[in-house]
């Protein structure tokens, strides 16, 4: 799921985004790209296991890519659908973007160099997941955060 969902950014960042990074006076930007998901509970599944699938997979693959300055989680929380789950990693620039992407491919094949135990890590995290998902690319300025 992970690496479907990263294609799809690499196409629309590379469409999108390729003028932006290019633009003077964008030198102090970030790029943000936020993924929003909704959750799912398999059978038998608890948040426990999702989480300890997700941090399993962050350990090895989120945390182990040199392009990516920050990853967030949040799950919603209060009021409302619970449902809705955001992933938020900050980029250097688009270009850093785009080789994190290519990273997390490199970086799954080495935590499991086998692509059966592979796919079925990568499924089993995914199937707490509905197969919808959306992406938006934002521009941060440090200087204006805390």
């Amino acid at each position: 799921m992970k690496k479907t969902i990263s294609f799809l950014i690499l196409a629309i960042a590379i469409i999108i985004g390729s003028e932006a990074s290019a633009q003077p006076g964008t030198e102090n930007f970030t790029v943000v790209n936020v993924q929003s998901l909704k959750t799912k509970w398999p059978e038998k599944g608890s948040p426990r296991e999702r989480d300890s699938l997700i941090a399993i997979y962050n350990a090895n693959v989120v945390g182990k890519n040199q392009y990516v300055l920050s990853h967030r989680e949040l799950q919603h929380w209060f009021t409302g659908s619970n449902k809705d789950y955001l992933i938020i990693e900050e980029y250097k620039d688009f270009d850093s973007m785009t080789k994190a992407f290519e990273t997390y491919d490199d970086l799954e094949k080495k935590a499991w160099p086998d692509e059966t135990k592979r796919k079925d890590f990568l499924e089993k995290m995914g199937s707490y997941f509905e197969d919808w998902h959306g992406d938006a690319l934002y521009r941060m300025n440090p200087k204006l955060s805390k």
